[in-house]
C-alpha cells in the first residue's frame, strides 16, 4: 500500500511564507487545494496549547466524526493526540479520510471502520474545542 506523506506540507507552507514568497514557481507546484492538509500545523502541536472554548456539535460531518474517534480513544481533538504520542500524522482511510488507528494512553489500539462510526445519537456527545 502506497501512503502519501502529508504531515510535512504544513512545514512546508511555513517555510515558503518564511521566505518572503521570493519565488511564485513553488506556490504552482503546492496546490493546497488537491491535497489533503493536516488541521493543525506543527507549531501548535509542538507548544502546549489549551483550548479557548468548546461547544457540542449539532449535525454530523467529517469532521465530528474524527473528533468522535480521538474522544473516544481518550483524547480531546488532533492537537492534543499530536502532542500526548509525539506524532506527525495520524493514520486515515484513503477512501474517507476518517480516522483509521489511534494508540490510546494505556498504548492499546483502537482500529477503525472506513465508514461512519459515530450515529446520531451520539452527535451530542462529541464536543467541538476553539482555539
Amino acid at each position: 500500500m502506497v501512503t502519501q506523506e502529508v504531515a510535512d506540507l504544513p512545514a512546508c507552507l511555513e517555510e515558503e511564507n518564511s521566505l518572503a514568497e521570493s519565488s511564485t514557481s513553488s506556490k504552482e507546484v503546492l496546490d493546497t487545494n488537491d491535497m489533503k492538509k493536516s488541521e493543525v500545523s506543527e507549531v501548535m502541536t509542538k507548544a502546549d496549547i489549551k483550548p479557548k472554548s468548546m461547544h457540542r456539535a449539532k449535525i454530523w460531518s467529517d469532521d465530528v466524526e474524527n473528533l468522535y474517534r480521538y474522544q473516544q480513544a481518550g483524547y480531546r481533538d488532533e492537537v492534543e493526540y499530536k502532542q500526548v504520542k509525539q506524532v506527525d500524522e495520524v493514520e486515515c482511510w484513503p477512501e474517507t479520510g476518517f480516522i483509521k488507528k489511534l494508540q490510546r494512553r494505556d498504548n492499546t489500539f483502537y482500529y477503525y471502520n472506513r465508514q461512519r462510526e459515530c450515529e446520531d445519537k451520539d452527535v451530542c456527545k462529541v464536543k467541538i474545542y476553539v482555539y
